[in-house]
């Protein structure tokens, strides 16, 4: 696939951003190291690309095993510490109206389709895509992203960012800074999810507080299997943050008390990778709106759960009193059903039958 990469170096008195081709990336690197006036160096990448990714582990020296996992699309939400880097992988959800395209990108929207990495919420208005997002953090402040396709929805609002002199991601000098923007800004561009949802969820209760059908429950259970999978990532997420805030506890001091936290820390001895305070104090702040994410999107899952529950329970009332109605009706009539057998076949005269006529028949 091909990829669109981007160096950035700055500090917080110069910035200087260039592009460059994957095929020049390797000369690139060798020729250009990150320049002593910048303070951080992010190299930003677009679109998996086996050579570029091999180019930059190598670069870098790179733990194989993270490699192997950038390239691995279903590789859970982690962050592993290393001597002299730490790797993360986490997930990218963004709301897209529609169904996956079928003209510019069908065969690759197809393939996210068929692979869980596309849920649709409501079928034939939006769905939620969902892609990989690795970083490297290495000692030396550098700051390595690497998007399957959405990297654009991150880089413009962080450039941004950047390119001002007076904002805290760009006066700080600290790539564990401009990690926890990175971070901010996926979650932030999965809050439109939980917006259209609730929109959608309106609408279809009061449908269904006026005319509930079977066809939805049918859309619910899409709405709700879409849902749990937004509150899935987004509390692996929440585990990543709080590890990255916890980096530097002591482990057993009272911190943390999430396992897989204590079992990260554990390994925070081994690695020089600092995420500085002013850093942790940012990213609590995102996990606060992750929980908050969290906390909507469950209670929305539960209120699928009851729109269900309130439509099966009405048609099945409405089915009882048609059924009370019947047995009224067959009620009323079974004194006349059983006069009639009893004493409808008693006639002396049946002139037909007596003739054998093939009237009726």
């Amino acid at each position: 696939a091909a990829s669109d990469i981007r160096v950035i170096d700055y500090s917080h008195k110069q910035l200087d951003e260039r592009d460059v081709a994957a095929t020049d990336l390797e000369q690139f690197l060798q020729t250009n190291p990150k320049p002593d006036w910048a303070a951080v160096r992010w190299i930003y990448v677009n679109g998996l690309n086996f050579d570029v990714v091999r180019c930059l582990g190598n670069h870098k020296s790179l733990h194989p095993l993270a490699i192997e996992d950038v390239l691995d699309i279903h590789t859970p939400t982690k962050v592993d510490w290393y001597e002299d880097h730490c790797f993360l992988e986490l997930n990218l959800a963004k709301l897209n109206e529609g169904d996956p395209p079928g003209n510019e990108d069908s065969q690759q929207e197809k393939q996210c389709h068929h692979r869980g990495r596309w849920r649709t919420l409501v079928p034939g208005k939006f769905g939620m895509s969902v892609e990989q997002v690795s970083a490297f953090l290495t000692t030396d402040n550098t700051l390595i992203t690497i998007f399957e396709r959405s990297g654009n929805d991150i880089l413009q609002p962080i450039m941004t960012r950047l390119r001002s002199s007076q904002t805290v991601v760009r006066s700080s000098n600290d790539a564990s800074m401009l990690l926890q923007a990175c971070i901010d800004a996926i979650v932030d561009l999965s809050l439109p999810i939980g917006k259209a949802v609730g929109e959608a969820f309106d609408d279809l209760e009061q449908d269904v507080l006026s005319r509930p059908t079977i066809g939805q429950s049918k859309q619910l259970h899409i709405l709700r299997s879409g849902l749990t999978s937004f509150m899935e990532n987004a509390n692996a997420i929440n585990i990543l943050v709080r590890t990255l805030c916890d980096h530097g506890a002591v482990p057993g001091s009272g911190r943390s008390s999430n396992p897989s936290t204590i079992e990260s820390l554990k390994n925070q001895a081994q690695t020089s990778i600092e995420i500085s305070a002013t850093t942790q104090i940012y990213l609590r702040d995102v996990q606060d709106h992750l929980t908050a994410v969290a906390n909507n999107t469950r209670m929305s899952i539960r209120s699928a759960e009851n729109l269900s529950s309130l439509i099966f329970n009405t048609i099945a009332a409405s089915q009882n009193e048609s059924v009370r109605q019947l047995t009224l009706i067959s009620s009323f009539f079974l004194p006349l059903t059983f006069l009639t057998g009893y004493f409808g076949m008693n006639f002396d005269k049946m002139p037909i039958v007596n003739e054998n006529s093939d009237v009726m028949f």
